[in-house]
Order: structure tokens, then sequence, then C-alpha cells
């Protein structure tokens, strides 16, 4: 087994607990892989805004640590001043997926590094939820023709996760032929460039770096995080992740409120300190 450089980490049910809480255990452990020269690449479909508490309280800074934002969309440096790898959701997929909502009743936004827009004048309760969560300012625009001046990565729908369910299914060919969707959360259906995602933008970032994608590992619980728990040297399931994350990947931990993320750090990654 080759030794393991990068580790790439889920937030949502992986890195934090039920709570929203990264465990003592899971700090001290990723702060050991830091202290070991390991990368440890926090992967999200959140944006940089929404990630910078987490790194802070990790202590990933700087130039040389990275970040995969946007469910795959984008790699950016910690400190968010390089863009690595940036896969933006083309405009004109857009309006299609946001008449589509139309004809749905359903609430869509598009979010660019630090701000969300939206057209649709009532705000889904989901979608304040995960404005604050990510820390991004929400503006309202009068007409869809102003957001063709938007430097927008990604859309997202927020409604009650049976709504989304009914939505999902229902997606045209013409719309899923040409983006990818993406389930990340109950409440959360997201739409980024067909060639989006975690494993994608992993394996860009490892290429960048000079490492080989069999040096490193991937943790996830959810079908978003299916992509870079298939590509890495080592998938990790947590275990309570999905059946088909769990299928998928070469080993499983604990639970996310059982600190799985710092027992297969430990059993993997670290090195043994005599």
């Amino acid at each position: 087994m080759a030794a393991v450089k990068v580790i790439s980490i889920d937030i949502d049910g992986t890195l934090l607990n039920d709570d929203r809480q990264i465990t003592t255990d899971v700090k001290q452990a990723i702060q050991t892989a830091l202290a070991q020269g390991i990368k440890i690449v926090i992967t999200t479909g959140r944006p940089l805004p929404g990630v910078r508490d987490i790194l802070d309280e990790l202590g990933i800074y700087g130039s040389d640590q990275y970040v995969i934002t946007y469910n795959g969309g984008m790699v950016q440096t910690a400190d968010g001043r390089k863009t690595l790898f940036s896969l933006p959701l083309d405009v004109k997929e857009f309006h299609k997926i946001n008449q589509f909502m139309r004809e749905q009743s359903t609430y869509v936004q598009v979010e660019t590094r630090d701000a969300a827009y939206t057209t649709h004048h009532t705000i889904h309760r989901w979608a304040s939820f995960e404005n604050s969560l990510v820390n991004l300012p929400l503006y309202v625009l009068d007409q869809d023709a102003q957001l063709n001046e938007i430097d927008f990565i990604k859309a997202i729908a927020n409604a009650e996760s049976d709504e989304l369910d009914a939505v999902q299914a229902a997606i045209p060919a013409e719309i899923a032929n040409h983006v990818n969707v993406i389930r990340s959360t109950a409440n959360n259906l997201e739409f980024i460039d067909a060639k989006a995602s975690k494993g994608n933008a992993l394996a860009a970032l490892v290429e960048v770096l000079g490492i080989d994608i069999s040096e490193t590992m991937a943790i996830g619980d959810q079908e978003n995080d299916y992509s870079m728990i298939e590509r890495a040297g080592i998938g990790v399931a947590m275990g309570n992740a999905i059946d088909k994350i769990k299928a998928v990947a070469n080993c499983q931990t604990d639970t996310n409120n059982r600190s799985g993320v710092a027992r297969v750090i430990e059993q993997y990654a670290l090195e043994v300190q005599l």
C-alpha cells in the first residue's frame, strides 16, 4: 500500500458530528497528519467562506494547503489567493435549470465565490439555512437576464426532502445529460458543470502537486462523495454512510459521532511514533 500523502475529507456527516462539531480525537489526528507533512484537503459543496472557520480550527492555513469547494467545481489554496482548478456552471445550462424549477415551483439560487443570487422572491427556509451555514449573503434580482452578469460556480435548489425527491426524479434529459446533478443533503439538490466532481478535483489537485492518486485517501458519507472515494487510493466510507458509498469504498470506519475520521487516519496514514 502506498504511503498516504493527501487526505480528502467531506464535512457534514464526516468531519463534523451530528452537533456540527469536530471531536477532540478527529482534531488531534488531523493536526498530527499535518505535522507529518500530509495534506488535509477539506472537500465540500460549500464555498470557501463556509469553510474558513473549520480551516482555522484545524490549523490549515496558507498557500501550500488546499481546499476543494463547490463539490469539485473549484480547487483553491486555503488562503483563497490562488485558484488551481475551476469549472463553473454554464449560464445557458442554468437558465434551463431555473425554468424547470419554476415549473416545479421549487426555489433555486446560484453561488459565486462570496455571495448567492436568486430571482425567486420567496426564499425557502432551507435556502436561508444553507446561506447562513456557508456564510453567503443572498441577493434577490428582478430579472433572470441579470444572472448573465454573475460569475457563479454552481446552482442549488432547496426544498423539503420529499419535494426534492420528486423534483430530482423529474429532471429532464436535456438538463441531466449536460450537467452534474448531486444530492448533497436531503434538502439540497445541486447542479455543477458536467466535468466537475470531488473525484476529478482531487485528481487535478494531486497532478499539480506531483502526487500519484494511489497516494490519496478520501473519506465521506453521501452521494456527492462517491467520485472521490471511488478514485482515491484508499476510499473510506463512514459508518453512517449511505449504502452506495459503503459499496464503493475500500474500507469502512466508525461513525461521525464516534470520531470515524480519526480512527481511519490513525490506522492507514499516520507514521508510528516510537
